[in-house]
């Protein structure tokens, strides 16, 4: 196996995986094509890093033709899906995808793993088992962990190397750690080096499998403890105690999933060797018996909360994860019905099919065929037509905040809906979608900012200066924009001295504020006024229109002892 590593090769790999990898980096930082567009970014992205290092774990000097043969398809199919991916950013300057790229990055993870361990199978020229295909996948989980670590450990003391020099005022290898062309291409070298070295002890890599498979060995009887346990209780607490946590059907997923993984673990050769005590099997055979119950508990769960709140991309997850555990579960049952004892043969055909369609849903769900942002905007549009929730308890943030591009277009065809029947919830959706992008490169004059203003009573109240003191107190912050706010000016003599006092209320979607505006030396400033918010309104400007403005004589009065005044804050 040693001799069969073609060493140049994947240093070669490594280092022209490197020049990729800051070529596109640099065209982020330096905000030009690719990196300004999602588009086509991600997908050139995803193949820089996919093919190198799926290659990287399986090729050796006699089958490079035949892996490549076989990864080059499935990285281009992963490219277009990351071109998907990339298109769900888009408007880039209005939408904030990231979500989508995290879970795109993880499920791409699971799916590359999946087709490694299927090809490296495939071409050992040897019957697909699941005891062989158990070892690949381990096999090189262990290696890809192994290799970051070196990778994380390597990156340490490059950086104290140049911690000791610059004690020694030599500054150069700190600065050359900072440069992107150095810090990439090296990263990826060493990537390559651990590959060689890890992949040439492959014995080491089986026994630190062998020793976590015999650790899990120990935790399986007592999950199944646990296991059997809470599902012996559940009838006498009821589901109404698991489900007032929040999180019941999350939890019993967790404990179905973990069952799964450590019986699969434990029993992975398909053999009728029995690894426990008669009594310890039969524990466990039973555990996994009763397992369908698990899915028929939390997809009963599920669909009170869908039914009740609707699909949302977490629950569309759930709905996901839970089908994938009832076919592992019942799969099982079923060998377990017809088998008995030798029920592990069906084991082995059920993980080995499910492998091929766990692999197959990581990819549609970077798809439009399972696009969950999609399907739950979908639902939740749904249940607002149907009369199920009004405008007001509608959750306009959750599309902005969870559903990107798909949450952004719905939003924009409901203003439509909106003008008429709701017209506040249109600044709300307006106040959300805000180009930050070019803020500072756009010229804000005092008369953008007007547009973003109401006055009360009128314009004509308000002196020129105090109006431009507000526009530069407001863009002077470089972190936020006036743009995704509403500003209200009053003019109302709040003290009885027969002179107009100044109030500027600033509304957005999260809070409303206001402060009172005085001159004091020739010079406009603010003092920060108390809001009271109890209904969480948005959008006042109704209020100015019906003049609902008037002066309240505080309940509660200022007690003054020597030159000290204490202000009751009580409602």
């Amino acid at each position: 196996m040693d001799n069969q590593i073609p060493k140049p090769l994947i240093i070669t790999i490594s280092l022209i995986q490197g020049i990729l990898l800051t070529l596109l980096y640099q065209s982020v930082e330096h905000k030009v094509w690719p990196g300004t567009e999602p588009l086509w970014l991600i997908p050139l992205v995803t193949f820089s890093i996919t093919l190198p290092l799926l290659t990287l774990l399986s090729i050796t000097k006699t089958n490079g033709k035949a892996t490549l043969k076989y990864l080059l398809p499935f990285t281009l199919l992963l490219s277009v899906l990351g071109a998907y991916v990339g298109y769900q950013q888009e408007p880039i300057e209005f939408v904030n995808n990231g979500s989508v790229i995290a879970i795109f990055c993880f499920t791409a993870l699971i799916a590359a793993f999946k087709v490694l361990m299927y090809i490296q199978q495939y071409l050992s020229n040897e019957e697909i088992s699941y005891s062989s295909l158990f070892k690949l996948s381990w096999r090189n989980f262990i290696i890809f962990g192994e290799c970051w670590l070196f990778v994380l450990i390597f990156w340490g003391i490059l950086h104290l190397g140049a911690g000791l020099f610059s004690v020694l005022e030599i500054e150069f290898f700190t600065e050359l750690l900072r440069k992107d062309w150095f810090v990439i291409p090296v990263l990826n070298l060493a990537f390559g080096f651990a590959i060689i070295v890890f992949r040439n002890i492959i014995f080491t890599v089986d026994n630190i499998s062998t020793i976590l498979q015999t650790l899990i060995k120990f935790l399986l009887p007592a999950l199944t403890v646990i296991s059997l346990g809470f599902l012996a209780t559940l009838p006498f607490t009821g589901l109404d105690t698991l489900w007032k946590t929040g999180t019941g059907s999350l939890l019993v997923m967790w404990l179905q999933a973990l069952t799964l993984f450590f019986v699969n673990a434990v029993y992975q050769d398909a053999s009728h060797e029995r690894p426990y005590h008669s009594i310890l099997h039969r524990l466990i055979f039973i555990g996994v018996a009763v397992l369908p119950i698990y899915s028929l508990i939390s997809f009963y769960g599920l669909w009170l909360r869908i039914d009740q709140y609707g699909l949302t991309v977490d629950r569309c997850w759930a709905v996901l994860i839970c089908i994938l555990l009832s076919c592992f579960s019942f799969g099982y049952l079923i060998g377990i019905i017809k088998k008995r004892d030798a029920w592990l043969e069906t084991l082995s055909k059920v993980n080995i099919s499910m492998g091929i369609v766990v692999l197959v849903f990581m990819l549609l769900v970077n798809s439009p065929l399972l696009n969950f942002q999609s399907i739950s905007a979908s639902s939740q549009l749904s249940r607002l037509h149907d009369g199920e929730i009004t405008y007001e308890e509608f959750d306009y943030q959750y599309f902005d905040r969870s559903l990107g591009r798909q949450g952004y277009l719905e939003l924009q065809a409901l203003k439509t809906e909106l003008k008429g029947s709701a017209p506040e919830k249109v600044a709300i959706i307006d106040r959300m979608y805000v180009n930050h992008q070019n803020i500072e490169k756009e010229q804000l004059s005092i008369d953008d900012f007007n547009q973003f203003v109401n006055y009360w009573p009128n314009k004509n109240e308000f002196p020129a200066s105090l109006i431009k003191a507000v526009y530069s107190e407001e863009t002077k912050n470089e972190w936020t924009t006036y743009r995704d706010n509403n500003y209200y000016f009053i003019a109302k003599d709040l003290n009885g001295d027969s002179e107009l006092d100044y109030i500027v209320i600033e509304e957005n979607n999260n809070s409303t504020s206001a402060d009172l505006w005085f001159l004091k030396d020739e010079q406009w400033k603010s003092k920060y006024m108390q809001t009271s918010n109890p209904n969480e309104n948005r959008f006042i400007k109704d209020y100015l229109l019906n003049n609902k403005v008037e002066v309240v004589q505080p309940k509660w009065k200022n007690l003054k002892v020597g030159d000290l005044t204490f202000r009751a804050s009580l409602d």
